[in-house]
C-alpha cells in the first residue's frame, strides 16, 4: 500500500539552511509581518504544508513533486558542499558550477515570491510562441491536442504546481548562451572568515530586469551559499573584492526581498540589521536597496 503524501514541504532545503545555523543547528528568525524574533531550526522553518502535493481530477493526491525535488537536491549536494566549503583561492570546477546552476533554477521557481509568476506563465503554456514551447502535449497520432483540453490542463492547480519543475529546463532548450552566465560567477568571502551573510525566504537576489523570464532569470543575481560564502553574478563580472559595506547592503537586500522570514545564527547581528533596515523604511528608501547594490557591484565602488 502506498504511504500517505508528506505534509511539510520546504521551499528552502534543510541542508542549505544548515549553512546559516549555529553549532547547535539553530538560528534566529525574524518575522517581517509580526515583528517578532524567535529561535528555531531548519526543520521547522521555511516550509509550507502541502506545497508540493498535487491533487488529480479523481481526487487522489500525490507528493511526487516533493520526491523529485529531493532527488534533485541529493544530486546537487556534492557540488554544493564543495563550493560551500571552498576558500578564496579554491578553484571551482565547471561541472560543480553547472550542478549548482540547475539547483538554483529549481530553487528559484519554487520560492513563494515567484508563485504569481508561475501562475502567469501557466496561462500562456502550450502556445506556439511562448517561452515554454519545448514542453508540449499532442495526440497519439501526432496531431495537436484540442484547445479545450489544453486549457483545462493549464488552468488546473496540479499543472501550475508541476510547472515549477518544468521551468528550470527553459535555459537549456531556449537559451544557447546560458553557460556564459556561469563564466561570470564570482565567490566572495568575509575577510574574517565569519558568517555574516543572512538568509531569507527569497534568497536569490535578482536585479529585477529578467525576473519573470524562464531563460534569463539568473542573468544577474546574488545568492548566499552559506553565512560565509556569497555567489555574485553580474555583467560585466566583478573583478575585485569589496569592502565590508557589501555585507551590510546585501543583508538589507535579503530583508527587503523576503516576503516574511529572514534568519541568521546571531540574534544581536539580526537585531542590528533590522534596525538598519527600519532606517531605510523611515525615509521610504527600501526600494533603492537592491538597485544600489547592483549598481555598486557593477561599478566596483560599493
Amino acid at each position: 500500500m502506498n504511504s500517505k503524501p508528506s505534509i511539510k514541504h520546504h521551499f528552502l532545503p534543510q541542508h542549505y539552511l544548515a549553512g546559516f545555523t549555529d553549532d547547535k543547528g539553530m538560528f534566529f528568525v525574524y518575522d517581517k509581518v509580526s515583528g517578532e524574533i524567535f529561535q528555531s531550526s531548519p526543520a521547522n522553518t521555511f516550509f509550507e504544508k502541502h506545497l508540493n502535493t498535487v491533487t488529480f481530477p479523481k481526487g487522489n493526491s500525490s507528493d511526487f513533486l516533493e520526491g523529485a525535488y529531493t532527488h534533485i537536491e541529493n544530486e546537487s549536494w556534492g557540488a554544493f558542499n564543495k563550493i560551500k566549503n571552498s576558500l578564496k583561492d579554491t578553484k571551482i570546477d565547471l561541472l560543480d558550477k553547472m550542478s549548482l546552476y540547475f539547483f538554483l533554477l529549481c530553487l528559484y521557481w519554487r520560492l513563494p515570491a515567484n508563485i504569481s509568476a508561475v501562475d502567469n506563465l501557466s496561462k500562456i503554456s502550450f502556445e506556439d510562441d511562448d517561452a515554454l514551447n519545448y514542453f508540449t502535449i499532442s495526440r497519439k497520432d501526432g496531431g495537436n491536442a484540442p484547445k479545450e483540453f489544453l486549457d483545462e490542463i493549464k488552468n488546473s492547480l496540479a499543472f501550475k504546481k508541476s510547472l515549477k519543475l518544468i521551468l528550470p529546463f527553459a535555459p537549456f532548450f531556449k537559451n544557447k548562451t546560458w553557460s556564459d552566465s556561469i563564466e561570470r560567477w564570482r565567490f566572495l568571502f568575509p575577510a574574517d572568515g565569519k558568517g555574516w551573510y543572512i538568509v531569507g525566504d527569497s534568497p536569490i537576489i535578482t536585479d529585477g530586469v529578467n525576473d519573470r523570464d524562464p531563460m534569463k532569470c539568473l542573468e544577474n543575481f546574488i545568492f548566499p551559499i552559506s553565512g560565509k560564502t556569497l555567489l555574485v553574478n553580474t555583467n560585466p563580472p566583478i573583478s575585485q573584492g569589496f569592502p565590508p559595506e557589501l555585507v551590510m547592503e546585501f543583508n538589507m537586500a535579503i530583508i527587503e526581498r523576503s516576503k516574511r522570514f529572514v534568519a541568521c545564527p546571531n540574534k544581536d547581528w539580526l537585531q542590528a540589521l533590522i534596525k538598519y533596515f527600519d532606517f531605510y523604511k523611515s525615509y521610504n528608501k527600501t526600494n533603492t536597496i537592491i538597485p544600489n547594490l547592483f549598481s555598486g557591484l557593477s561599478s566596483g565602488i560599493l
